[in-house]
């Protein structure tokens, strides 16, 4: 993809974008389980990290682009949100790989450096690219930054406007500011709320208007735009050692050039009781066994997927979803239906780690307001819903006050 067709996308998210680059992540603090948000103070900073396969170290260079709360570039110059030297700006962290099977270059960048600082609240996109070469688009990173200045407090529950304690999750939300400081906010026509579960795009959700408000309160209540799918754990497995199988993984073998990770057979779970189970909200972590260094001496491996399920969802499709495909759907992660077995298959290049992972069927498409179509994908056929299902709530709230030009980012939060 070049650049300039990345720049005119309908909306950009976290993902690679050739097939050689892999591991792509984003992690604020160091913690790989907090939100990729840093605050406007410069009181937090990212690591974006990425590997690429190759004998060879590439030049890579990055562009830092403002997007509105949709994700979608906007027309703000680099001047008006950067403060930096010259763009696009050198990959300057690269380390090779050592003493693994599979050779590959290990990049970083963190967020803000000495070259480059936002100047304004929002959403951001970093473009990788080859040097020289700004339309060999590479992958793209997202995060956001923000002001923090409206707070988030809010439930979840399984007693909603459409079942009690049975198939669904709904959320209430109370947005509090201070007049000092947004004295002319208007929450009825300047807020755009943004509520994913689980950082899944195909069932977010937009608000704009608040049910009821009050003094320095904005609340979302008995709405219908706050339901979802209770959906169910996040299946895992971990290969942190090439010798040994880990959670969830039935056998390993050696096949040159690489180790395959055999994973135990998975079923579907729409017809099971609800069972507790500890997960990671979809997300993965790069760990290894015996290295001192995870980002150059872990290995990669091929993980075995296969699936006992319905032959006929195969014309619906069954997508291998979660932070390890960055919720792409396409071929990469559409199950393979074999009839002679009777299963679905799918194989990953992975890194060592600890991985999260679902099932999710297509239920039906949707056309946004800005005439963008999304897929959106179901629980039902595969993983089953149980309200009892702890799931991670991500809420971004967006300010565009009468004549700005861009959407501040003032509060985000987690409910659990």
């Amino acid at each position: 993809m070049s650049l300039t067709e990345a720049l005119g996308a309908q909306s950009v998210f976290t993902r690679s974008l050739h097939p050689d680059l892999k591991t792509l992540q984003v992690i604020a603090d160091g913690d790989f389980q907090k939100l990729p948000v840093i605050d406007l103070e410069g009181n937090s900073s990212l690591e974006i990290s990425f590997d690429v396969l190759a004998d060879e170290q590439a030049w890579i260079d990055y562009t830092v682009v403002h997007c509105n709360a949709r994700w979608e570039p906007d027309d703000l110059s680099d001047m008006d949100y950067l403060e930096y030297r010259i763009l696009p700006l050198h990959v300057e962290s690269v380390e090779p790989s050592f003493n693994t099977f599979t050779n590959y270059f290990h990049y970083s960048v963190t967020f803000p450096n000495e070259d480059v600082r936002p100047t304004v609240s929002g959403n951001y996109a970093m473009f990788f690219h080859v040097q020289d070469e700004p339309d060999s688009v590479l992958a793209v990173a997202t995060f956001s930054v923000s002001e923090q200045l409206l707070f988030t407090n809010g439930t979840v529950s399984g007693n909603t406007d459409i079942d009690f304690q049975q198939l669904h999750q709904q959320l209430t939300l109370d947005l509090s500011w201070g007049a000092s400081q947004l004295p002319h906010l208007d929450a009825a026509s300047e807020l755009l709320v943004h509520v994913t579960q689980n950082r899944r795009r195909d069932n977010d959700r937009w608000l704009q208007h608040p049910t009821r408000m009050e003094k320095g309160h904005a609340f979302f209540e008995h709405e219908r735009q706050l339901i979802f799918e209770a959906g169910n754990h996040w299946r895992r497995f971990e290969f942190t050692d090439e010798h040994y199988p880990g959670l969830h993984v039935d056998h390993v073998r050696y096949h040159a050039p690489i180790y395959y990770a055999y994973l135990y057979r998975d079923e579907a779970r729409n017809l099971e009781n609800y069972r507790y189970d500890q997960d990671q909200h979809g997300r993965f972590k790069i760990h290894a066994l015996r290295v001192d260094d995870v980002n150059t001496e872990a290995e990669y491996f091929m993980a075995m997927f296969s699936l006992d399920a319905p032959a006929g969802l195969s014309t619906r499709g069954v997508y291998l979803v979660g932070d390890m495909t960055s919720q792409v759907l396409d071929e990469s992660t559409r199950m393979e239906y074999d009839p002679n077995e009777g299963l679905y298959f799918k194989e990953l290049l992975l890194k060592e780690g600890a991985y999260n992972y679902q099932y999710l069927v297509p239920a039906k498409k949707q056309t946004l307001d800005n005439g963008e179509e999304k897929t959106l994908l179901s629980t039902s056929f595969l993983e089953g819903n149980h309200y009892e299902t702890p799931h991670e709530y991500e809420i971004y709230v967006y300010y565009r006050p009468f004549g700005s030009r861009y959407d501040r980012l003032i509060g985000t939060a987690r409910l659990y």
